[in-house]
């Protein structure tokens, strides 16, 4: 398989890479022994290159930034989901496991990227934290008592790893000049919301109560997160400001956070559903909905009344719950009219959603649940969103609440990209996006 590879454009190689390596992971031995002969190994390439290129062929906005790096990253990512979901069919592994070996790669990429001279400068150590496996990152060329960052990885709270974060986190540490401890929590639908919520908190008590011994001034810690990370890391704030006998979190970074389970038809969640041809997104309507499911139930069931908001009672769409979602918070460009298609606000599904509500209306589960009064208990907070993302309006929507009520935040949204480049160290936006929230962290924490 080798010998044809190099035949391919740069920027094709690392997707086909990729794809050979997932056919080799889960054991699609049958196809490969179809390819023993030079023709059929002829045909079967070219078949791989057929479906690359209509991966690739998803159009992309003409405002898009980085349009061959987006569209070869979405393509691997749905590449990814459409091999996990075929693994499944044919036996081989449920679509998770698939997909958590295929997303690991990340690893790989992304630390293949890192300059050489950052690898020297950083200590890192495996240790665990009352139970809970960290990672911990430790400049060597500052002095400690050090301010700590607790690191919470994304991936729809079922994927990913510490080690898919390897470099980001490295660089994080190197570049704060602060502790990092990236916390390995554990993933669902084996273990469901508070589970992963709960190993977060227990990893950053252990850091307040024992930041001497740790080299972390206890005073300076901040939490950060992505994705479900983000929605992780705003719970544990959350959860943390109820501990009066701890030091409070000074900062909280929540990068295109997911947090709100309540309204599936906020305007970007219209934009970004796979049932729209043109969708940039990976992190489309009909994945966030699934893995929000995943999270909380262990199976995705309700994934017909979520798609069209049956999955709350009339009275809940009446609630102050769902003035917290209002799109009154969002700035004018992103405000759309009522969507005939999806009868929101008009029906329920009663089954559903009376087996819900608690659920979906905990703060610790949907972040943007919390009441005023809890988000006025926050640490700083500094928000990040991009424009091709169904947790667009997650974030803004927050980022509007906090500002009504005074509070510090920052808001840095990134036109043109996609949810997940902040991961992507090949991006020519990343050193932005990197100084950004070092300068964020080096200002407030």
């Amino acid at each position: 398989m080798d010998v044809h590879l190099n035949h391919l454009p740069m920027k094709g190689q690392a997707s086909v890479q990729l794809l050979r390596r997932a056919l080799v992971e889960i054991q699609l031995t049958g196809v490969l022994k179809m390819a023993g002969n030079r023709k059929n190994t002829y045909l079967f390439w070219g078949g791989i290159l057929f479906i690359m290129a209509f991966y690739l062929h998803t159009p992309y906005p003409n405002e898009a930034a980085e349009p061959w790096k987006q569209r070869i990253t979405s393509a691997s990512v749905r590449i990814i989901n459409d091999l996990s979901t075929l693994g499944q069919l044919l036996g081989v592994a449920s679509s998770v496991n698939i997909s958590r070996v295929l997303t690991e790669n990340i690893k790989h990429l992304n630390t293949a990227s890192l300059q050489k001279d950052i690898l020297n400068k950083v200590q890192i150590t495996e240790e665990t934290y009352d139970g809970v496996p960290v990672r911990v990152y430790k400049p060597t060329a500052v002095k400690t008592p050090r301010p700590c960052i607790v690191h919470i990885h994304g991936g729809g709270w079922a994927l990913l790893s510490v080690d898919a974060y390897h470099a980001f986190t490295m660089e994080l540490a190197l570049k704060t000049e602060a502790i990092v401890v990236s916390v390995e929590y554990r993933l669902s639908p084996e273990h469901l919301f508070p589970v992963p919520l709960d190993d977060c908190v227990t990893a950053t008590k252990y850091i307040m109560r024992n930041g001497k011994t740790l080299g972390v001034d206890s005073s300076r810690v901040a939490v950060i997160g992505d994705s479900a990370g983000g929605n992780l890391a705003m719970a544990v704030s959350l959860r943390m400001a109820a501990e009066t006998q701890l030091p409070m979190l000074k900062v909280q970074a929540l990068v295109y956070p997911a947090l709100q389970a309540m309204d599936f038809n906020t305007p970007s969640y219209q934009q970004y559903s796979e049932r729209l041809r043109r969708c940039p997104s990976f992190a489309t309507k009909e994945i966030l909905i699934r893995y929000w499911q995943l999270y909380a139930f262990g199976h995705d069931d309700y994934t017909s009344d979520f798609y069209v908001n049956n999955h709350t009672t009339m009275a809940l769409k009446k609630s102050k719950y769902a003035e917290y979602v209002n799109q009154k918070h969002l700035p004018p460009k992103y405000h759309v009219a009522e969507n005939k298609d999806v009868p929101t606000g008009k029906t329920e599904n009663g089954n559903t959603a009376n087996k819900i509500e608690n659920i979906i209306t905990n703060p610790y589960f949907a972040p943007l649940m919390a009441s005023d009064e809890e988000l006025r208990k926050l640490p700083k907070t500094y928000i990040m969103t991009a424009e091709y993302d169904c947790l667009r309006d997650d974030g803004w929507i927050l980022a509007d609440r906090l500002k009504s009520l005074q509070l510090s935040c920052k808001h840095d949204h990134y036109d043109g990209y996609e949810h997940g480049f902040a991961l992507m160290l090949h991006y020519d936006i990343h050193g932005k996006f990197m100084n950004n929230i070092v300068q964020y962290f080096q200002l407030n924490l």
